[in-house]
């Protein structure tokens, strides 16, 4: 999966509109919503898409959308 497709999915998971996420993008901005629901539906993303865990996160584990790239990513 290429940046463009993690951002696409990344832009739905915090509820901001397709296109509207850089790798710079803080996940305080006023319209994303990083919450503990949308943390769940990340890493439930990360089990589907890459078959990844990440055991002992929480929400202020990421502090911006290269955060998440970032964990999708790995190898």
């Amino acid at each position: 999966m290429d940046t463009a497709a993690i951002l696409e999915e990344l832009a739905d998971i915090l509820g901001t509109p397709p296109g509207t996420l850089t790798p710079e993008t803080s996940l305080t901005t006023p319209g994303i919503t990083w919450d503990s629901m949308a943390l769940l539906a990340y890493l439930a993303f990360l089990k589907y898409h890459f078959n990844r865990t990440l055991p002992n996160v929480s929400c202020a584990t990421f502090q911006t959308v290269n955060d998440l790239l970032k964990e999708a990513k790995q190898p």
